[in-house]
């Protein structure tokens, strides 16, 4: 089967989406690698550590982080009922929406998150406010961000996809240098995700499904 330039879109959005929250977020980050497999020619990638113990407050970071990254492959097209999802597991129930649905999320870690969301609503509810958005939107972000890198085609992006178009071929780079050179992308999933979690909370009306995941679909990259 042929492969179309849509689908290279897509391969290419999903290697940056796949790095993305943790390149961003996680407080032990060095490095992204990108590389293609000589086995069966994949794009691939992953974010290399410092190889440094966590302080408190960065294991929550940590945390939050590696789960954000899990959840991102609940977040599409049902953006809506992720985020129902995302608040019943704050209130300590149980997920019956696309949540429920992931094979490869760490429930005991997101249970800390929960845990500790929980205790905190009580004396810090402003805090615990601004944890419940940002589990809602950096997933989001993850998707986001992958699609803006591939819809856009730059220099950037080419020059990484150049140094690994042959398998075994390898690309390393700094997150911080990774930040400057994709920034504008950066800056437009966080804003986009931001706006699209605000009108979820904002949003309680029968045809809020409609209107959450109707300004998602207008968001996305449209193949063409």
């Amino acid at each position: 089967m042929a492969v179309t330039g849509a689908d290279m879109i897509t391969e290419h959005a999903v290697l940056f989406s796949s790095v993305a929250v943790m390149a961003e977020f996680h407080p032990q980050a060095k490095a992204l690698r990108f590389w293609r497999d000589e086995q069966d020619n994949s794009l691939q990638s992953r974010v290399e550590f410092y190889d440094a113990p966590l302080q408190a407050l960065e294991e929550l970071e940590a945390d939050i982080a590696i789960v954000s990254r899990d959840l991102s492959d609940a977040v599409i097209p049902d953006f809506h009922s992720f985020c129902q999802d995302i608040e019943i597991i704050f209130d300590g129930g149980q997920p019956s929406g696309p949540i429920a649905a992931l094979t490869k999320l760490d429930w005991p870690r997101f249970r800390r998150i929960s845990a500790y969301a929980q205790y905190w609503k009580l004396h810090n509810p402003r805090e615990v406010n601004k944890l419940l958005t940002f589990i809602m939107g950096i997933p989001l972000y993850s998707c986001l961000v992958g699609e803006l890198i591939a819809q856009r085609h730059s220099e950037e992006e080419q020059e990484i996809l150049s140094q690994i178009e042959q398998p075994g071929g390898v690309y390393i780079i700094g997150v911080n240098r990774f930040r400057q050179l994709f920034q504008e992308d950066i800056d437009n999933a966080f804003n986009e995700a931001k706006m699209l979690v605000s009108t979820f909370r904002g949003t309680r009306s029968e045809n809020a499904a409609r209107i959450v995941n109707g300004m998602l679909d207008t968001m996305r990259m449209k193949p063409s």
